[in-house]
């Protein structure tokens, strides 16, 4: 099930912060510049979404918030981070959190949602399968 986290939920899921902030850019993240990232975004109305299996154990979840777009000022639905407990994966669960995201995003009036990935993540296939496009592309060079 799928459900708003509570305090507790949120104590365990910034214990995981590292991890899920990590994975997300690919390439290690200080714990306290990860629980920094996620806390902020709580404190600016940002809030999460946690799968929870039949033992109430969190599994995963997705954090969800307001982002502006810097160039056009308009506001829109922004998934900051999503992620998935590696004894809980292969079981759908990223895609219904998203799912469940997007529409929670949607109530709140938000009619488009955006989110960042890097492009050898594997979970930019995921989201393409759910409708999300490229929007833009930040590329890099080591010199």
């Amino acid at each position: 099930m799928i459900v708003k986290a509570t305090d507790k939920d949120i104590e365990f899921i910034l214990t995981k912060a590292t991890d899920a902030a990590s994975e997300g850019v690919q390439q290690e993240i200080s714990s306290e510049k990860a629980e920094a990232l996620f806390t902020n975004i709580l404190k600016n109305d940002g809030y999460y979404l946690v799968y929870k299996n039949s033992e109430d154990e969190v599994g995963g979840w997705i954090l969800l918030g307001e982002n502006k777009d810097y160039f056009t000022d308009i506001k829109h639905g922004f998934i900051y981070d999503i992620y998935v407990l590696p004894s809980f994966r292969g079981k759908s669960i990223s895609k219904n959190l998203i799912i469940e995201g997007i529409n929670s995003l949607k109530s709140k009036g938000f009619n488009e949602i955006r989110l960042n990935v890097y492009s050898s993540n594997h979970a930019k296939e995921i989201y393409k399968k759910l409708g999300f496009e490229d929007l833009h592309s930040i590329m890099t060079i080591s010199v």
